[in-house]
């Protein structure tokens, strides 16, 4: 009994200390909030970077994690090259000034995520979570793998495996969630060609479930300060465990974990003077998950955009027909009848489905020392946001921004004159998707597939909406599929 006493009362000390912290949180943000309404005004001077104005009882921070895209697509009522959204976070918006902090070699921009309290849990020995030498060497080891070359000669493998996937999903039937069964398509895609290998059903069921993890762990927004226990955190530990040990099985099972086309992902050498293979393990879990989330989501958002838009729909499917045709893709599924260059109208759909819902909608840097950008002053420790979202919908640089105009990217002219990081679903400068070739090839070769087999329709009554999480998801996707016949023709 005394002990339970004890127990009780020690937690309501450690309850009640942290009530007193969150009341001295709030009450210096009130008093920073009243000093700042005197400061801030609509006018903009030429030495102060321009503030999103919050209101009088809530933050910047709050607001944002309550709705990132909303808060995010205020940026575009101002005209400056910077917008402070928080105190030292800032918005960048400059495609030539992202360019300088993407290709800045100082060491003055360092690399940060927009949730950095969980980007070192997950696969801290990946190329993403790496940094300095260490980083180097792993991605030049990576890089053999997503040669030109290399990445269009596994498209073979990829039609076979999209072609295996498609004929489980039926006939007129009403898909409720269309990413789900795209998430496991470019799963099986991912795991073969990096590391020659397909997954169990229980297997991939870890990966999507640690994916699930880190999307509602990045999205938490912690509406109550007092957690005891944290269910997002739990969750996720024990779904990176499981993950964790389904890539060492595969590993295992690969021997030395080769490619599709024989040869190793990373050479044994580098694993011996990392003298573990916790790096095989993380990086296995995190290309895995890059083909799942990123790929899934970006072929998602693509079928979806055209479903409202019969006309594009209907110039893409008329296309895929043709190389089907010509080539003899539909019957033979072979990589070299498969001739993605003929393929222009399909890859302006894609572009543009990039451009409205770039999956890696918002990237990180840290000024690691004092210096100046644009022409102001940014302190050691500000934070610097990135973010294609912002920028892919700028009128500054495209007609109709928000409007779904596939036709924009086929004659060429748009990718002449938009600035390097107008349009940059991929990253940039060294930091730059080691991936970004393969996935375009391969989303290419998946969307083909779809579309000569089905035709799609979106359901009634479907409410498609953005996730904001560390990918940008789209849920409530829905759609009915059509059989089409091996002419082009639904049935």
């Amino acid at each position: 009994m005394a002990a339970l006493i004890k127990y009780i009362v020690y937690n309501l000390y450690r309850f009640l200390l942290k009530l007193l912290k969150i009341f001295l949180f709030y009450e210096l943000i009130f008093i920073n909030k009243l000093m700042r309404l005197s400061v801030y005004s609509t006018e903009k001077s030429q030495s102060d970077i321009p503030r999103i104005k919050s209101k009088l009882f809530s933050n910047n921070s709050s607001l944002f994690r309550k709705d990132p895209l909303y808060f995010l697509s205020q940026c575009h009522y101002f005209s400056s090259c910077l917008v402070e959204i928080d105190d030292n976070v800032y918005v960048v918006t400059d495609p030539g000034l992202i360019e300088a902090i993407f290709h800045e070699k100082d060491g003055v921009f360092v690399k940060s995520r927009p949730d950095e309290d969980l980007g070192m849990v997950n696969f801290p020995a990946s190329v993403m979570n790496s940094a300095g030498e260490n980083w180097r060497r792993k991605r030049k080891s990576l890089q053999p793998g997503f040669h030109l070359e290399r990445v269009e000669r596994g498209v073979e493998k990829t039609v076979e495996i999209a072609e295996r996937h498609l004929a489980q999903w039926g006939t007129d039937v009403l898909h409720t969630d269309v990413r789900k069964i795209l998430q496991l398509l470019c799963l099986d895609v991912g795991s073969q060609y990096l590391f020659g290998t397909t997954l169990a059903d229980d297997e991939r069921a870890s990966f999507v479930t640690l994916a699930d993890a880190i999307m509602v762990k990045t999205r938490d927004r912690k509406r109550f300060p007092i957690q005891l226990f944290d269910r997002a955190e739990a969750r996720l530990t024990t779904a990176r465990h499981n993950a964790s040990g389904v890539a060492r099985a595969a590993l295992a099972r690969t021997q030395q974990w080769r490619l599709n086309n024989g040869r190793p992902l990373v050479e044994s050498s580098e694993a011996a003077r990392d003298g573990t293979d916790d790096w095989l393990c993380d990086e296995f879990c995190a290309m895995v998950l890059s083909g799942l989330e990123p790929m899934a989501a970006a072929l998602a958002w693509t079928l979806h955009l055209l479903t409202l838009h019969p006309d594009a729909m209907r110039r893409v499917t008329g296309e895929v027909d043709v190389v089907a045709s010509t080539r003899g893709a539909w019957e033979s599924s072979g990589a070299g009848s498969l001739d993605l260059a003929a393929m222009a109208e399909t890859m302006a759909a894609l572009k543009e489905a990039l451009r409205l819902f770039p999956p890696a909608w918002l990237t990180g840097r840290i000024v690691s020392k004092d210096t100046t950008l644009g022409g102001f002053f940014l302190g050691e420790g500000s934070a610097l946001m990135i973010s294609p979202w912002v920028n892919h919908r700028s009128a500054r640089h495209f007609d109709l921004p928000g409007h779904y105009r596939p036709e924009r990217w086929l004659d060429g002219k748009l990718e002449q004159r938009l600035p390097r990081y107008a349009f940059f679903p991929f990253g940039g400068g060294s930091r730059r998707c080691i991936g970004d070739h393969f996935s375009m090839t391969h989303m290419m070769a998946i969307l083909f597939c779809i579309l000569r087999r089905f035709a799609l329709n979106a359901a009634p009554g479907a409410k498609v909406r953005p996730y904001p999480a560390l990918v940008l998801r789209p849920m409530g996707i829905a759609m009915i599929l059509t059989h089409r016949a091996a002419d082009g023709r639904d049935r």
